[in-house]
Formats: C-alpha cells, structure tokens, sequence
C-alpha cells in the first residue's frame, strides 16, 4: 500500500502573471485552480475515509460479538450442571465483555469512528461548495451580454477565492477536531493507564501482604512448634533422698537432688510424677515454645 500523502494545494501563479494576460486565460486559471484544490482535498479525504470505514466497521462488529457472547455465556453457563463448567463459563463471559470494553476503548482512543464521521461530514460539505462553485460560475457566464472583459477578472477571482477559501476553513475546521480528539484520546489513554497501574500496584501490595501474612503464620506455626523444657525443683525436708521421676505416662526414672530437668519437650501441659517412700506427687508443667516451665515439689 502507497504511503497516503498530505493535501497540498498548488500554487496559482507568479503575482504579475495575469496583469496582461487576456480575460480568457485568467477566466481559466481562477476556474481550474479552484476545481483542482477542490478535487485535490476531497480526492484525500475520500481515500482516507475507506481505511477509518474499514477499522470502525471491523471495531463496532467486534464489538458486538464480545458483548453477545458476554450476555450469551452466563446463560448457556445455567443450563449445566456440572460446577466447574459453569464456573468456566460464567468467567469466559465476564472475559467476552472486557474484550468488548477494551475494542470501545481502543476505538475512542485511535479514533477510527469519530475519524470517518468527521471526514464524511468534511467531504460532503466540501463536495457541496464545489457543485455551488460550479453553478455559480455558470450562472454569472451565462448572464453575460457579451463577450468578457476586463472588468470580469475581479468577479470571477472572487468567486474563485471563495470556493478554496471555503475549502480551506473546512479542513482547518476538521483539522482542529482531530486535534481535540487527539487530546482527548490521550487523556483517556493516561486515566486508563493510571487506573490500571493502581489496580496492579494495589494487586501487588495484597500479595505482599499474603504472602507476609503467610510467612508470618509459618513462622509463628514454627515457633509454635519449637521444643522446651521442664525444671522440677524437688523440696526435701532435709538431705536429698533417692526418687522416682516421670513425664507424662513415661517411665519413672530414679533421681536423687534438688533439680530435675528434661529438654526437647513439646509446648504444651505436662504431668510431672514424682514418687518419694512418703507418696506420689503430681504436678501439671505448662511448657512454652522454646521456653522453660519451672514446677516445683514439696517432699513430706
């Protein structure tokens, strides 16, 4: 595809080039002058509408599918029965309605439907000047007694001007929509990025937080589950005698002193067992994480 090039308007001559030339000839050069720059602009915006036509027509029926099958897909998703497919299909739905929402949004921000709206209503205002330039120009011919004159060249440049001054304003009228389409693409281009840069920044800093609420957990589950100790202070009436030890349902141990201790104990409660010739006492140990549960037993 040839790369579509600027409307550009030719020039109409050296500033001395009709002072002596014959009514006929100037008559001429005014009329072709304004019909070529006519032609040259709306030949530009007819081919330039066929691609913005193209891109809108293929956006709009895009569209139009995403949103039908959006609408379409939680309903077909009521009629199973299975979970997991309705699930898959009410989220496929949700999906085909953001597509859509993304082909809008692509549509406003590039421009393709405003475009070709704005330059059909430029070449048909255009093309509507140009029969009126023509009719225009016919007419004052026609109500011409006689041959013309010098006297016409002034008429016929104006009715010249007029027409490429009417060209002119209507492409700088298009030119100045395009310009605050652009600027308002931009815009909404901008609040879509910041939008979505928050929303994944928001995204992110809630997976941090899950995840340090998660190591947070293991930690303090793993702390939880650190061992600890036990230190039975055994009270005698006077010297050390000889005793049974036990933990729990373990089997008692022989001991003699004043301080019993036992490591790699699970947190927890503990009953301590401590059986003398004057009886059993019973204590309950309630063993920290990494700590030390400290009892202690009076011997009768």
């Amino acid at each position: 595809m040839a790369k579509k090039t600027d409307v550009t308007i030719g020039q109409l001559g050296d500033w001395n080039k009709y002072a002596n030339a014959p009514v006929e000839t100037v008559a001429g050069e005014f009329y072709h002058h304004a019909e070529a720059a006519s032609a040259a602009a709306r030949k530009w915006y007819w081919e330039s509408i066929q691609s913005k036509r193209t891109a809108s027509q293929a956006v709009r029926a895009a569209a139009f599918v995403f949103l039908v099958l959006g609408a379409l897909l939680p309903i077909v998703a009521g009629f199973n029965d299975d979970a997991s497919s309705r699930l898959q299909c009410t989220q496929a739905g949700v999906v085909a309605l953001a597509f859509a929402g993304l082909v809008q949004a692509a549509d406003r921000i590039f421009g393709w439907s405003s475009g070709w709206l704005r330059y059909m209503t430029t070449v048909t205002s255009m093309e509507t000047l140009t029969r009126k330039f023509e009719l225009d120009w016919a007419n004052y011919m026609i109500g011409r007694p006689g041959p013309l004159t010098e006297d016409d060249k002034r008429p016929l440049f104006e009715l010249a001007k007029q027409l490429e001054d009417a060209i002119s304003k209507l492409r700088s009228d298009e030119t100045d929509k395009w310009v605050a389409d652009f600027n308002s693409s931009l815009a909404m281009l901008n609040d879509l990025i910041k939008t979505q840069r928050e929303s994944a920044e928001k995204t992110v800093e809630a997976a941090r937080s899950a995840v340090a609420a998660k190591e947070s957990a293991a930690a303090a589950q793993e702390k939880a589950a650190q061992p600890g100790g036990i230190e039975v202070s055994i009270v005698h009436k006077a010297d050390p005698v000889p005793v049974n030890v036990s933990l729990d349902d373990e089997k008692a141990q022989p001991f003699t002193g004043r301080s019993w201790v036992r490591v790699q104990v699970s947190p927890g409660q503990h009953i301590v067992h401590v059986t003398s010739p004057a009886g059993t006492v019973q204590k309950i140990a309630e063993v920290p994480p990494a700590g030390v549960a400290r009892v202690e037993v009076k011997l009768s």
